[in-house]
């Protein structure tokens, strides 16, 4: 099966939106090392963020970009997209410390 990878090359100045496609099995989203692999063949050398798995970093070091964005991961099916306003608004919800609400 298809899945369609909508993504965001994040460079000094500007924003690219780009897609790539990854071969999965039918009801399974990519894994790291496929996404990995798909950027390798669109020369971006990149590994997964260990924080954030949707955002891979440069392994080349100057790199010509500063990080990439996974936007969505479209198969289909059912589709994933992350919702950047929710995470937003969790985030600054949710103690950044052991402390009590």
């Amino acid at each position: 099966m298809e899945c369609i990878v909508k993504f965001d090359v994040i460079h000094d100045h500007e924003v690219k939106a780009l897609r790539g496609l990854v071969f999965v099995e039918d009801g399974k989203a990519p894994t790291t090392e496929q996404l990995e692999e798909m950027f390798k063949d669109m020369k971006y050398e990149v590994t997964a963020d260990r924080g954030d798995s949707l955002r891979f970093m440069p392994t080349q070091s100057p790199a010509p970009f500063q990080h990439i964005r996974i936007k969505e991961l479209d198969t289909g099916d059912k589709k994933f997209t992350e919702d950047r306003d929710l995470k937003g608004i969790l985030s600054n919800l949710l103690p950044t410390s052991n402390r009590p609400i």
